[in-house]
């Protein structure tokens, strides 16, 4: 699918991801953080007399990481962006931005896959990391020249953002993808957690300017599949068989294609029933120290052309008909009390399972007009937030039906 948006929204949580890695099922998977960033303070002036030192990028690593084990150095590049962006739009996986050809600086770091994945899982967490970058004098001077209170073409941000378009960090050298928290959501409102800081000083004085980046930031994520068991799924929308198995990948959004016409066939030749439990199950999952499989899976309507179903003009009506449990899964929304169900991995015996008994139950009364495509992919971790992925034989998914068949008076 090709509307998998990867963009930060004040309403739920900030993650943008980079780095690469070799995956021997899904190819080469690259992440790139695009960032649009803004002064903390638009009063803030700086004296006539100060005297520029430095810029560094402090990004705040939130500890999710994909790819190879143990630990190993990631060297991550710092570009301007060479096209602005708009907060009027979505950003998607593959929404491509043009990126200066000359890096602005680059740093050098370890990641410790355990120690990562063991933060990322605490609940309790109170390490911090933070990815730091020293970039250009060059860029950092025409940043600092540019502070001025008084100066319209710095307090309005559409003029700002014209001269300072953003921020792309690409990584150079990588066998992991890392997450990166350019703010935070608590109950107060939205906290910054990386910043751009100007340092100068004034005399004895030694003083700062920060830079958030509340405005938009998303992640750009490509595979590059030609070596890998799905060389031959290169068009969006298209269905593509593999062959003996399925697959599902958060990010460059794979996803699996469910057929429920056998459901429909057999439910057509009983007239009245009552489905007492519905239980999907996928067995035999494939799992990997390297590559962890997600949590929960949910699925959402397709039309014929491999569109989502709540999307256009039949939102409303799709959304009504099934009682407002319908997931509007046109741009993967898919929160609690919008996806239809889930499925939950049980590691003993490598099985995700979901009893969908209302959602069947709602399929046999609306016989009339059946919908029987549907698709198969990840909720937790959120697809546009990670670059999970999942395995499994097409013969090990299974719908299991227990019903009722009433027995009508006169007849």
């Amino acid at each position: 699918m090709d509307s998998l948006s990867t963009a930060n929204y004040s309403d739920q949580s900030a993650r943008v991801l980079v780095g690469s890695y070799n995956d021997p099922v899904f190819g080469l998977t690259q992440a790139q953080a695009i960032m649009q960033y803004r002064i903390d303070d638009l009063n803030t002036k700086i004296p006539s007399s100060a005297i520029f030192d430095s810029v560094i990028l402090k990004m705040r690593v939130d500890f999710y990481c994909y790819g190879t084990g143990g630990s190993s150095s990631q060297t991550l590049g710092v570009y301007e962006l060479a096209d602005t962006l708009s907060s009027r739009r979505d950003y998607f996986f593959n929404t491509i931005t043009p990126i200066s050809p000359t890096p602005l600086g680059s740093t050098s770091h370890m990641v410790n896959r355990v120690f990562y994945t063991q933060e990322f899982n605490d609940t309790d967490k109170d390490s911090t990391i933070t990815v730091d970058v020293k970039l250009s004098n060059d860029f950092g001077k025409r940043l600092f020249s540019a502070i001025d209170p008084e100066d319209i073409n710095f307090t309005d941000y559409d003029k700002f953002k014209v001269a300072f378009k953003g921020l792309a960090i690409v990584p150079t050298q990588s066998d992991k993808i890392i997450g990166l928290k350019p703010f935070d959501i608590i109950r107060e409102g939205i906290v910054p957690t990386s910043f751009l800081t100007l340092y100068y000083h004034d005399g004895a004085d030694k003083k700062t300017v920060s830079f958030t980046f509340l405005r938009v930031t998303y992640s750009r994520i490509f595979s590059d599949r030609s070596a890998s068991e799905l060389s031959g799924l290169t068009k969006f929308h298209t269905d593509f068989d593999p062959g003996l198995k399925c697959y599902i990948q958060s990010g460059t959004s794979v996803i699996t294609k469910l057929d429920f016409s056998k459901f429909y066939e057999y439910t057509d030749t009983i007239p009245t029933m009552i489905i007492n439990s519905a239980e999907l199950e996928i067995s035999n999952v494939e799992t990997s120290d390297e590559f962890t499989i997600p949590k929960n899976l949910a699925i959402s309507m397709l039309k014929p052309n491999n569109r989502y179903g709540s999307h256009s003009g039949n939102d409303t009506t799709e959304y009504i008909t099934f009682n407002q449990t319908i997931t509007l899964a046109d741009q993967f929304i898919a929160t609690d009390d919008r996806q239809l169900f889930t499925l939950n991995y049980t590691a003993t015996p490598n099985t995700y399972n979901g009893f969908p008994t209302f959602f069947f139950q709602r399929l046999s009364e609306l016989r009339e007009k059946k919908y029987p495509y549907w698709a198969l992919r990840s909720v937790n971790p959120s697809p546009g937030k990670s670059v999970d992925r999942l395995v499994f034989p097409k013969d090990k998914i299974k719908l299991k039906i227990y019903y009722t068949q009433p027995i009508l008076e006169n007849q």
